[in-house]
């Protein structure tokens, strides 16, 4: 079956991303977290064998730096709509009309998500129709579908959410149940949008590295470690 992951991600334009870390971050040091972010998840995605990562990016002119950040082994697509709600359902039907049979998206807000969860999203859509990730603000971190659902569940799964909101998961969920499309469940996890947030990612950072797990985020890590000095 022919598998696709989306990342969705931003130019790191200071004052464009990670914007509710300012002003406990300036607006500089706040891109380059987004920078450490991205860079550490795809290089984390670049593991997974038999599918193919995709970086939707915005603006449109964005592709030639993040190219040169992320790298030529993955594939480059715009992100295309008005609002969140559009350029998610212009990215699955993307991947849909190039042939995938499972399509997952994700953000690049939580660099330390364990990549077995990614793994368990692609075994789920071998017997489910969709596949959701919650966060713990009340959105969620994956969606995927299996190109069978595709068409019954999108674009109306997007269509009325409250975005940027902690009401995210829950009208996803009961779009779905609307659609009755079978569902697949990821463990919660949490994104870095606020300064607690950033505050939670050095503890649990620093827990790892006591406790000896393995920290897949070496680039935040690093950052992290100057930022708190």
């Amino acid at each position: 079956m022919k598998t696709c992951l989306i990342v969705f991600a931003k130019n790191p334009t200071p004052n464009e991303v990670k914007t509710r870390l300012i002003p406990t971050l300036l607006p500089e040091q706040a891109a380059t977290l987004y920078t450490a972010f991205l860079t550490d998840w795809c290089k984390t995605l670049a593991k997974l064998t038999n599918v193919d990562l995709v970086i939707a990016y915005t603006p449109p002119e964005a592709q030639r730096y993040l190219q040169a950040l992320i790298g030529d082994d993955v594939i480059y697509t715009p992100q295309i709509g008005a609002d969140l709600g559009e350029r998610l359902t212009s990215a699955a039907q993307w991947a849909a009309e190039h042939g995938y049979t499972k399509i997952l998206l994700v953000g690049s807000d939580s660099p330390t998500l364990p990549i077995s969860y990614i793994s368990e999203a692609i075994r789920l859509l071998d017997s489910r129709d969709t596949v959701v990730g919650p966060s713990t603000d009340g959105g969620y971190y994956l969606i995927g579908f299996s190109a069978a659902a595709l068409k019954t569940t999108v674009p109306h799964v997007f269509e009325e959410i409250a975005w940027s909101t902690a009401d995210v998961f829950q009208q996803t969920v009961a779009r779905m149940r609307e659609a009755e499309v079978t569902l697949g469940l990821l463990p919660p996890w949490y994104d870095i949008d606020t300064a607690e947030d950033l505050d939670f990612l050095h503890a649990h950072i620093s827990a790892m590295r006591l406790a000896g797990d393995t920290v897949q985020a070496v680039r935040t890590e690093s950052l992290l470690i100057k930022l708190f000095l």
